[in-house]
């Protein structure tokens, strides 16, 4: 039986076996987008050129998701067997009545939230229900980073929150990791993905401890990983043991596979697990995991292209 490595593997290399087809990173972000898919590898690969050529037709070449991004979109609706259009109609629904919301700019026109939300039922109420959510979970202007707040604004909308509990939810974690100086520095992190999961924070932070002692311990691990890393895989639930699964992962993963960002380690964290995939709030955890961490490589990517450019000048 092939072993989740093996089938991230088989599909990054068939969804390059064709054109048109995505870059060697595009690849290994809509591979991972895949992998637990209950669906063979040849029908979710099919499935993902569809959808890809759907969103091409329906939004050209510039709006987004656009570029490598389109891939992984393509993906994880082929992943989740939502329709194109289902998709497409959250994205316009959610551009409508954004002006109205005064809620501030769309993340990506409404591509991320509209990608979280059509992995349920689009009810009448879907689209307020999201700007309420949104209003509710606005940072200061200091802190605002529009990604995030649709993220979750999207997700807990998906898992039925109100946004009241939501918020309190949030003061309490935050409350707990801001106490603990090991945490400190990723409360707010901390506090979203616990209430998102349904974690205590408490529980979580324990686990934090453990896991932390374990990363430093390993030198390979150590190296490719940071303590915001850590604080996914305490709210995840992992333990030490799994940790030297992400390391052994990590060794054997695709060499071409870029290691900026952590790239490497965290698909392989994606990859070692499949729990996140089991209910609607660990998808669209995993969902932003996954354009996170390509969001991360691509960040990296420009600042060192642009470091090399302007020593190359000077």
């Amino acid at each position: 039986m092939d072993t989740p490595l093996d089938r991230f593997t088989q599909l990054a290399a068939s969804l390059r076996d064709t054109k048109p087809r995505p870059d060697q990173q595009a690849a290994a972000f809509a591979a991972v987008a895949l992998v637990h898919a209950e669906h063979p590898a040849t029908k979710l690969v099919a499935a993902t050129r569809t959808h890809h050529e759907s969103l091409k037709a329906a939004l050209g070449s510039f709006q987004a998701p656009n570029g490598s991004m389109r891939w992984v979109y393509a993906a994880m609706l082929a992943a989740h067997g939502v329709d194109t259009g289902h998709f497409l109609g959250a994205r316009e629904a959610l551009r409508q009545a954004c002006a109205a919301s005064k809620t501030g700019r769309l993340h990506a026109g409404g591509a991320r939230a509209a990608l979280i939300l059509s992995l349920g039922e689009a009810g009448p109420d879907v689209v307020d229900a999201f700007y309420a959510m949104k209003r509710a979970l606005r940072p200061p202007w200091w802190r605002s980073d529009d990604s995030v707040t649709d993220t979750f604004a999207a997700a807990h909308v998906l898992a039925g929150s109100r946004p009241e509990t939501v918020v309190d939810a949030r003061a309490h974690a935050e409350a707990v990791f801001g106490a603990d100086r090991g945490t400190r520095g990723y409360r707010r992190d901390g506090a979203r993905q616990c209430v998102l999961l349904g974690q205590a924070p408490e529980i979580v932070l324990s686990r934090f401890i453990a896991l932390e002692d374990a990363r430093r311990a390993d030198r390979f691990l150590r190296g490719r990983s940071d303590r915001s890393m850590t604080m996914e895989w305490a709210v995840a639930g992992r333990t030490p043991a799994d940790l030297t699964r992400i390391s052994d992962m990590t060794r054997t993963m695709p060499k071409p596979l870029t290691s900026i960002g952590f790239c490497r380690t965290r698909l392989a964290s994606l990859i070692a697990f499949d729990d996140q995939a089991r209910n609607p709030a660990g998808s669209a955890s995993a969902l932003a995991a996954v354009i996170a961490a390509q969001a991360a490589m691509i960040a990296a990517i420009t600042a060192s292209s642009v470091a090399a450019t302007s020593a190359a000048s000077n």
